[in-house]
């Protein structure tokens, strides 16, 4: 695993990379960093170059409020970093809000992406009861701040009986969301709420799409993923039973297998 920064608009967006081969991107989601992959790598197939950027205001890489609070503006940036490494071809895998950026990124230059993979994640926008909610939640952290939020919000992104046996990972979770800055996570908030719906993006899609879908996943439930699936000329689904909305730490081995599966499918 290498690490390396690469500067937009005079500030680094700090990324790993891992292996050889054809790249892959794996965007993370909101209240996480690009190590939320780390135990998922391990079991992913080789012979590809693995990128793992932490978007601006997660991880090693400091809040840009100007981009961290639009969908679109972070997408441009990931773009930039990918193409200063010289790469004009890649698959985007994106968790969560991760997945709304990979989408964002296949709306502005469709040619460089040659499949996208939607884990957890949705093209629907926000209902009007979402951007409620999610306003909610800014307030809360804007009064309690970040940390005090993902304590109370992280354990809900799990199946139930995952958090029961396993309190360790989630524990885990809540631990590194003591890194976050409240400004990071307000502005996140912000960007999610005014995206955009992109489902014609999936409909346009000249590429096979992956969609990891946990049927008990409260976050992006699975009766709404499963009305996007038919739109793209060719789809790759697969229903996790017993998992939430964090399949790569409920069930690693079987996400790392259901994103084998799909890259197997580009080659």
């Amino acid at each position: 695993m290498t690490s390396s920064s690469f500067f937009y608009e005079a500030q680094p967006i700090f990324f790993r990379s891992s292996g050889n081969g054809k790249p892959v991107v794996l965007l993370h989601g909101f209240g996480e960093d690009s190590h939320v992959f780390d135990a998922l790598l391990p079991h992913l197939p080789t012979g590809y170059q693995y990128i793992l950027p932490d978007l601006p205001g997660s991880g090693a890489s400091p809040l840009q409020p100007t981009i961290s609070n639009s969908i679109d503006a972070m997408a441009a940036a990931i773009l930039a970093l990918l193409e200063a490494e010289g790469l004009s071809s890649f698959t985007v895998l994106g968790h969560s809000m991760g997945g709304y950026i990979a989408l964002a990124m296949m709306e502005q230059k469709p040619n460089a992406i040659n499949g996208v993979g939607l884990i957890h994640s949705t093209a629907f926008a926000d209902s009007e009861e979402k951007k409620t909610n999610r306003r909610k939640s800014i307030a809360f952290i804007q009064e309690n701040g970040a940390a005090a939020f993902l304590k109370t919000a992280i354990p809900g992104l799990f199946a139930p009986a995952f958090v029961a046996s396993n309190a360790n990972v989630v524990d885990a979770l809540v631990f590194k969301g003591n890194n976050f800055k409240a400004a990071s996570l307000e502005a996140y908030y912000e960007a999610m709420i005014a995206r955009p719906d992109r489902t014609e993006v999936l409909r346009n899609a000249q590429v096979p799409v992956l969609f990891i879908i946990g049927d008990e996943d409260k976050a992006v439930p699975m009766q709404d993923v499963l009305q996007q699936v038919y739109l793209p000329e060719q789809s790759m689904v697969h229903i996790m039973q017993g998992i939430g909305h964090m399949g790569m730490l409920e069930d690693t081995a079987a996400t790392a297998h259901h994103i084998a599966s799909f890259l197997a499918l580009l080659n």
